[in-house]
Formats: C-alpha cells, structure tokens, sequence
C-alpha cells in the first residue's frame, strides 16, 4: 500500500493525525509524574488520586482511534506504525497498572489468623442482619468495625456474643476477637482523626492493632496531614506508654502505595500490596476504583493473604487479611 502523498488537504489532515498524540503523550506523562511524586505535592495530589488503570486505558483508547484513522482513512504507513508503537507502550503501562490493582487468587494459609475490617459508614438497619451473618461466614479470629451504628452493633453482638467472641468498643471501632481482649482505648481523636489502640491475644501469640479511620477531604494535603498526625500520634503513645503497634488497618483515606504512608509506618507492609488476590479497590463500594481501605502489617507479623470483600452494600469494600508470624524475627 502506497502512502498518501500530504499535499493540500491531505497535509493538514496528516498534521492533525500527528498532533492529535498529545492528549495520550499527556495523559502517559501525568500517570509517570503522578505515580513518582505520589501525594508529596498537595498542588498535583489529584493526578495521584486519579485511578492509574483509567488514565492509562484513555491513553490506549486514543491512541487506537488516531491508529484506526491513520491506517484505514488517511493510509498513512509510516504514521500507522509509529501510533502502533505508541499503542504497544500504552498498553504495556495499562497492564503495568493493572497488576498493582489485581492479585492472583489463593487460599486461606493454614494456621494463620484472619483479621477483617470494614468502615460500613453508618449502615441502614435493613442490611444489619445480613452483614452480621456475612461477617460470621468469614471465620475471622479478629473484627474491628468502623462506625458501626446501632443496629449494625446490636447484630454483630448477638452474633458474635453467641460464638464465643470477647467484644470492645475503642472509640469508633467495634473489636470482637476470639481471644481474650486485653486493651481497647482511643489514643487520637481530633481534627476529623480517630485512632484506637487495640490488644489482643491470639493462637499465635498478642498482637497490638492501631484502628485508624482519616479525614475525607480530598482537597486535604495528605502529606502534610500524615506528618502531623505522626507527631500527634508518637506524643499520644509516649503519653500512655505504648510502643509501635504490629498493625495499623482501618479507612486510611490514603490510596495504597502513597508516600505519605510511608512516614506513618516506614517499616511496614501494605497487605494487598504485599499478598492480595482478587481486585484491590474498595472505594466507593459500587466502583472500586481505589484502594484507600488499608492495613499495614509490621514485623514479626506477616500478611499471607489479603482480600478485598464486596458484601453487597455499605459505602466500602471490607478487608481480609490473613496473617502469619515469623518466629525469631525482631521488628
């Protein structure tokens, strides 16, 4: 096939079909920027809260177009293959962002202990029943419940209550744990900022769980708003004489892989990050187009498995995570 020659008409139409890369160049570049500044810079933070996957799908997307017109309308050969280039880096970068949102399924390890958490938002009374029953389902040795409500809590007791479960509530949070529950108190609540520190005994040893639930705001600057917070958060453990916790999991309000979580737990591992299967989004419910339901998982302690579970209703998805501890290994 012999290539158009771009005279007249035919070079503006042939200018065009080149400018026209822009949008996707651009929209590629931003996803790079984006996802090496993070949330460091409050001015660009939007850019890393826009879903990875959708910026690099509508760069693909373009690029496909301008290629379908390229080839089959302007039978521009050379044109064609520099825009099926740029269709191959998109794609590369789409899959690239994909696989930070999927994890291959597996199974529940043996021996591990499962902790679930989930921020229903105030659920309505008519799905308390039947989120009571789901959470059953789940086998989980420890459930901490942000924001609960009443009906929601009075379910979960009777449910939970029956199955031998101890319960506490820590502030906002909602604990119920299969063994005995030692210590259940807020240690941060101000500012739309609600921490509770939570003890308890498993099968496998104590484990000190932070439950955290964080500002909303998107125009927040969340780096900026996690310093403060770690200045905060560090006074209120020295005042009650507690130590790092093993875990930190609840509504971060943060989406996975922010540098902001960073200065929160420096040596942590994100549990989905880390071991998660199936799709990692948990907000909003319906969606799931991002992961800002969390849980940090200090050492010894180890995330074997993390899930993200869509009960059906609720504002979020819930988090299951499977953990396992690594004897003889100090944090």
């Amino acid at each position: 096939m012999t290539e158009r020659d771009p005279e007249g008409d035919g070079i503006a139409a042939w200018t065009l079909l080149r400018v026209s890369k822009a949008p996707a160049v651009l929209a590629l570049l931003a996803l790079a920027i984006s996802s090496i500044l993070t949330d460091r810079l409050a001015a660009l933070q939007w850019l890393w809260w826009t879903p990875r996957f959708l910026l690099a799908a509508a760069a693909v997307g373009w690029l496909v177009v301008l290629f379908a017109l390229a080839r089959f309308v302007w039978r521009s050969e050379r044109e064609s293959r520099r825009l099926m280039r740029w269709c191959a880096v998109a794609a590369g970068v789409l899959a690239w962002t994909l696989l930070g949102m999927w994890g291959f399924p597996k199974s529940r390890p043996e021996g591990s202990i499962r902790l679930v958490h989930w921020n229903p938002a105030d659920l309505a009374a008519d799905f308390s029943v039947d989120a009571a029953l789901q959470l059953l389902h789940l086998r989980p040795d420890l459930i901490v419940v942000t924001d609960p409500g009443t009906p929601l809590a009075r379910e979960l007791s009777q449910g939970f209550g029956s199955a031998g479960y101890s319960m506490a509530f820590a502030g906002k949070f909602l604990v119920f744990a299969r063994g005995a529950i030692g210590e259940a108190q807020p240690i941060v609540a101000a500012r739309d900022r609600y921490i509770s520190r939570i003890r308890c005994e498993t099968r496998l040893g104590p484990i000190q769980i932070e439950a955290v639930d964080l500002p909303s705001r998107t125009t927040l600057p969340r780096y900026q708003a996690i310093r403060s917070l770690r200045a905060d958060l560090h006074a209120a453990r020295e005042e009650r004489g507690l130590g790092e916790p093993d875990i930190l999991c609840g509504d971060f309000n943060v989406p996975r892989g922010s540098a902001s979580l960073d200065l929160l737990a420096p040596d942590a591992r994100e549990a989905f990050a880390t071991a998660g299967a199936g799709w990692g989004g948990s907000y909003p419910r319906e969606w799931s187009l991002l992961g800002i339901d969390l849980t940090l998982v200090r050492a010894p302690w180890r995330p074997a498995r993390s899930e993200i579970c869509d009960f059906g209703f609720g504002r979020h998805r819930a988090q299951i995570v499977d953990l396992t501890r690594d004897e003889g290994v100090a944090r």
